[in-house]
């Protein structure tokens, strides 16, 4: 269960946070270039939510991590 909150959780910020990246892309239109657009999104805080929110869901979606072994007492 704890797994399902996880992945919810993870992918609802990768999705808002993808968003904004997108909607980032719009200082095209502003007379910005590529290389002033794409410094500015890897430096916000949304670009390192959606890939902690990307290593969290393939952590969970992969089964990294987690032990399923039940020999431990």
């Amino acid at each position: 269960m704890f797994r399902l909150f996880l992945f919810l959780v993870s992918y609802g910020l990768m999705i808002l946070s993808i968003g904004n990246l997108i909607l980032y892309l719009n200082y095209r239109t502003l007379g910005y270039s590529w290389k002033v657009v794409f410094k500015f999104i890897f430096q916000t805080t949304e670009f390192y939510m959606a890939v902690g929110a990307c290593i969290i869901i393939c952590a969970v979606v992969l089964d990294i991590g987690f032990d399923r072994t039940s020999d431990k007492l």
